[in-house]
């Protein structure tokens, strides 16, 4: 089992490489791969390298789920999956939706607001169902969802963790580190 860092996107709404914006006194990516590291004896950044990270390179460039294939397909492994915009991230959480990770092709939370796929775990099986979805779909993970055994998690299943949301936030403007009161 691997974790790897999507770290591939525009940050168009953003206006500046969120992955590099300081939260505190390091990166937001740094945040990332330090927690997951707790977790986690390989974590890999796919799409735009940073430092001495490891990091492979995007084949598809089908956004995320193109992100997630190539990981899928270099690593060889199953996969946890974060978005490099997800500063805070709670390692508790994280190896929360491990224990639920038998016998399924993913598990994925599926809260108030929506579907987290990029804070989810992936087995080794996706790959047909996400070249399928890029090939003949939209490269959305509802298409490879629908070809697959994926365990949604609700938020019962976090609720003795304290703040478990914030885990699933994402960072897509300044506006939402205001939000966050994050300096």
């Amino acid at each position: 089992m691997k974790a790897i860092i999507l770290n591939g996107g525009s940050s168009s709404r953003f206006g500046e490489d969120k992955s590099r914006y300081p939260i505190g006194s390091k990166p937001m990516i740094e945040h990332i791969y330090e927690k997951l590291k707790s977790v986690f004896d390989d974590v890999v950044l796919v799409g735009r390298p940073y430092k001495n990270f490891p990091h492979i390179v995007d084949v598809y460039k089908a956004g995320p789920v193109g992100g997630v294939l190539t990981a899928l397909e270099v690593l060889e492994d199953d996969l946890f999956v974060v978005g490099c915009d997800m500063p805070f991230l709670m390692p508790t959480v994280v190896l929360r939706m491990l224990n639920f990770f038998k016998d399924v092709d993913a598990v994925v939370a599926k809260l108030d607001d929506g579907i987290h796929p990029l804070h989810a775990f992936y087995s080794e099986s996706m790959k047909i169902y996400f070249s399928y979805s890029i090939e003949y779909g939209n490269a959305s993970f509802r298409d490879a969802f629908e070809q697959c055994n994926v365990l949604y998690l609700t938020k019962e299943a976090f609720q003795d963790i304290h703040d478990w949301q914030k885990s699933f936030v994402n960072i897509n403007t300044k506006s939402d580190l205001k939000v966050y009161e994050v300096k």
